[in-house]
């Protein structure tokens, strides 16, 4: 049987992570707007140039945040732990 607790004690964390939601959510979207608005002139400067230390250095920055991004995304999607769906 599911336990559901209506402790008013637990409101302020509740209220809180629903703002850390609506920033993940937003910084997530800014990102990503970024990155499509930014595209075509990181394809002409980094991928149609010569490879150097420097250019392997930015991908592999650029590549880490994106995995980051990703795996954080997929970790924190909602789960329920109930049996009722």
């Amino acid at each position: 049987m599911t336990h559901i607790s209506n402790n008013p004690a637990w409101w302020p964390y509740i209220k809180w992570c629903y703002i850390l939601n609506y920033f993940i959510v937003a910084s997530s979207t800014a990102v990503v707007y970024d990155w499509v608005l930014t595209f075509a002139q990181e394809f002409e400067l980094v991928w149609r140039r010569r490879w150097s230390f420097m250019t392997v250095l930015y991908v592999s920055v650029r590549c880490v945040g994106m995995l980051y991004s990703l795996v954080y995304i997929v970790a924190n999607l909602p789960v329920s732990i109930t049996d009722v769906e």
